[in-house]
């Protein structure tokens, strides 16, 4: 079937995105993508570049347009590409146009992009009759926007990530270290709950003199962590790294890692710690649970519940082998379930399907 042209639509560009993994690899693959952004965001999130839809003309700068022209540059793209697919990435400030883009352009169809039920999901059921269909990362989602849709049958395809998994691999044999470390590796921001990691670890310190812990990420709650660690009673024994532009780096430090999430959706990190052969205490949010195999790649648990973590960290800390077994069991779970390639060819057939509907 023919591949349809897509004008993907982002608020800005964040480097590592998934959605531009996906559109690179569809580029590759013989789509015609181009971009468009309306802001910059690198004071908060390292920034994609974009030097290869920028050499192709691919990409467009709506950042210092009116509402107007935006509309208007956006239009006169759809006519004179012809495109088929508008895939709408986040791109909060632009959802009330979709409606005029498709009433210009009747045969255009608009795909929204829904990875957890907060941030931009109000846009989307405000906007929902313009739009022909939803891409979503977990059964979770698909049963949210079903639920709250006002449409009787929603066209919905649950897109499952996958990663790299040569990318993605256990650090070689070494020696490990004498304490067993523990880690956060992800956004400093209020939704991944990186002061709920430093609650657990400071409890899991007074209980545990054989852990320690390590911080990766950047985000708008950098400057309140720094501060917050700088004022820990365990300061000691919590290093903050900051960004860091390798994860496999990070995850490489890490006996364990802990994601304490509020909400999310499908989180990469989990994916990429388990072909680490990292096991991954999380909490039980989201699409969160579908990629935890309880037991082989870790387990589902409140960040509050310290006893529970700080029974499981007790039992790694004094038992190599018990430990070395969920990190190889770990791996092969990533290799059963996490496979890229699967969800770039689940992302062609989705694509070529919202084209034609």
């Amino acid at each position: 079937m023919r591949k349809p042209k897509i004008l993907a639509l982002f608020p800005f560009f964040a480097k590592g995105a998934l959605s531009l993994i996906v559109l690179r690899a569809m580029r590759d693959r013989g789509f015609f993508v181009k971009v468009a952004f309306y802001e910059d965001a690198s004071a908060v999130y390292p920034p994609d570049l974009m030097n290869d839809f920028v050499q192709n003309g691919c990409i467009l700068d709506l950042s210092q347009l009116s509402e107007p022209q935006r509309f208007s540059l956006v239009q006169s793209e759809i006519r004179q590409h012809n495109f088929d697919v508008i895939l709408q990435l986040g791109a909060t400030d632009l959802y009330h146009l979709l409606p005029y883009w498709k009433q210009e352009s009747p045969s255009l169809r608009i795909v929204d992009t829904l990875y957890n039920e907060y941030g931009h999901t109000v846009n989307h059921f405000l906007y929902e009759q313009a739009i022909d269909g939803v891409i979503v990362e977990s059964e979770y989602m698909r049963d949210f926007v079903e639920r709250t849709s006002a449409k009787l049958r929603p066209n919905i395809k649950v897109l499952s990530n996958g990663i790299d998994l040569q990318t993605f691999m256990p650090a070689e044999e070494k020696k490990r270290e004498r304490d067993l470390i523990v880690g956060y590796v992800g956004r400093m921001s209020a939704e991944k709950n990186p002061m709920g990691f430093i609650d657990l670890a400071e409890k899991v310190c007074d209980a545990l003199p054989e852990v320690n812990f390590r911080m990766f990420g950047s985000g708008n709650q950098s400057e309140l962590v720094r501060r917050r660690l700088e004022n820990s009673p365990a300061q000691t024994r919590i290093t903050f790294e900051g960004f860091i532009d390798h994860t496999p780096t990070a995850l490489h430090q890490l006996d364990v890692l802990v994601l304490p999430s509020k909400f999310d959706g499908r989180p990469n990190i989990i994916m990429e710690a388990s072909a680490c052969g990292v096991p991954v205490i999380a909490a039980p949010v989201g699409g969160v649970p579908e990629l935890i195999d309880e037991g082989c790649n870790g387990f589902l648990i409140q960040p509050t519940e310290s006893d529970r973590v700080c029974v499981l960290l007790a039992k790694w800390a004094a038992d190599s082998v018990a430990l070395d077994s969920i990190k190889k069991t770990s791996r092969e779970v990533a290799l059963s379930k996490f496979n890229r390639t699967d969800m770039l060819d689940a992302y062609e057939r989705a694509l070529i399907h919202f084209g034609s509907v």
